[in-house]
């Protein structure tokens, strides 16, 4: 504990000795702390993590000085997950008030990088410039840059579903991904090279589009090879749609903000059927903001994490009911109330489905909750939190 106290010390102290390298190498505690993350005691866990955090906005820098293997990555990820959470929340809605969409499109997939790779070496910016760069000296054509750039990256066919196929970054190392993030290579690709891709959205499916000059729209499979199609699409994309209501959907360019909503669906998803229940949390969290702010709710407020999340187990503090938490919505629709999350929740021997606001409740230790609703949206009760699937909530916003 002495040990730990002295690099407590050490680290809070290290700023102000970053400008000599010889230095850093010498008295920075990083490497010391490195070798303790695989310490199973909790005690020496939260002395670690004190530590860190001051040194954690240089962390990167640290890293190249003081390589780590990836059990220590992944440890040093889980132990500063509440610092990384603060960062992405902090920095989470400035992309919506940039003007173009491409770069706010960039913006967007630039914070779900930063957040999951920024101690990686995985710079978002930088691997499309390098992209671009390697594609040759062109010009390209709005109908040529799809056949070379799907020649590069493909379908993810095998795991179709994997939460690293919605990081850019994760797809331009893999050279796989699902449609949506290959459509939106494709459209920061071609605003580096001034052409104009915009995104088209299918039931069950994503695709790009274009139009030159007056010529008729044209769609981009990203998925499938960066195969163009006609508005007719084909008779496997359409489906059971009729053919006039696909090509008025193919007429149509997919808002930003709508491609963002998809893209936070599927890392939801995604960790959901992992039971990564941080992640899924934290990724449906900014995709009820980004519902919200879209209708004009929470515009003026810093986004924060809720107090309870959908699985734990709350007590009313008035009414004394007690449930678990099936969802909630963060903002109050009406301006004269307090602008605190609104929870659903399934209540304890009752067929009622209760809404208290985030000041109304409390956590509760008292064990199962018995309603009607709960085999149907949770998987299972396990260290004192229902697992929730990922059934929608009707409900919900």
């Amino acid at each position: 504990m002495l040990l730990l106290q002295n690099l407590c010390g050490l680290a809070e102290g290290f700023r102000a000795r970053q400008s000599n390298l010889l230095e850093v190498v010498d008295s920075s505690p990083f490497p010391h702390l490195l070798k303790l993350l695989d310490d199973p005691s909790e005690v020496v866990r939260v002395e670690v993590r004190k530590a860190l955090l001051p040194l954690a906005s240089e962390i990167a820098e640290l890293l190249k000085i003081f390589p780590a293997d990836e059990v220590q990555l992944a440890a040093l990820e889980s132990l500063l997950l509440p610092w990384r959470k603060a960062q992405l929340l902090a920095a989470w809605p400035n992309w919506r008030s940039l003007s173009q969409p491409q770069e706010r499109l960039e913006a967007f997939h630039r914070l779900l990088c930063e957040f999951e790779f920024r101690w990686r070496g995985l710079r978002l910016p930088v691997q499309l410039d390098q992209l671009t760069e390697s594609l040759g000296p062109g010009p390209f054509a709005l109908d040529q840059l799809p056949g070379v750039l799907f020649a590069r990256l493909q379908g993810d066919r095998e795991d179709y579903y994997a939460a690293g196929n919605s990081y850019l970054s994760s797809v331009l190392q893999r050279g796989r991904g699902n449609p949506i993030s290959l459509c939106s290579i494709l459209m920061l690709v071609g605003r580096r090279l001034g052409l104009d891709y915009r995104g088209c959205s299918f039931p069950g499916h994503f695709l790009a589009r274009f139009q030159q000059r007056d010529e008729e729209v044209r769609l981009v499979d990203c998925f499938h090879g960066g195969v163009l199609l006609d508005l007719n699409l084909t008779p496997e994309l359409r489906g059971d749609l009729p053919q006039t209501t696909a090509r008025e959907l193919a007429r149509k360019m997919a808002p930003i903000e709508e491609i963002a909503a998809r893209v936070l669906r599927n890392l939801v998803a995604a960790y959901v059927r992992t039971e990564n229940r941080a992640y899924a949390c934290l990724f449906d969290l900014l995709l009820k903001d980004l519902i919200a702010r879209g209708r004009g709710r929470g515009q003026s407020l810093p986004l924060r994490e809720p107090l309870f999340t959908p699985g734990q187990v709350v007590r009313h503090r008035k009414k004394a009911y007690r449930g678990v938490v099936i969802d909630y919505e963060l903002y109050s629709e009406e301006e004269d109330q307090p602008h605190l999350p609104l929870y659903r929740v399934l209540v304890h021997g009752s067929p009622q489905v209760a809404s208290a606001d985030e000041s109304q409740l409390e956590l509760d230790d008292g064990g199962l909750v018995a309603h009607q609703l709960v085999g149907l949206f949770f998987s299972r009760f396990e260290d004192g939190v229902y697992v929730r699937n990922s059934r929608p909530w009707e409900g919900a916003s």
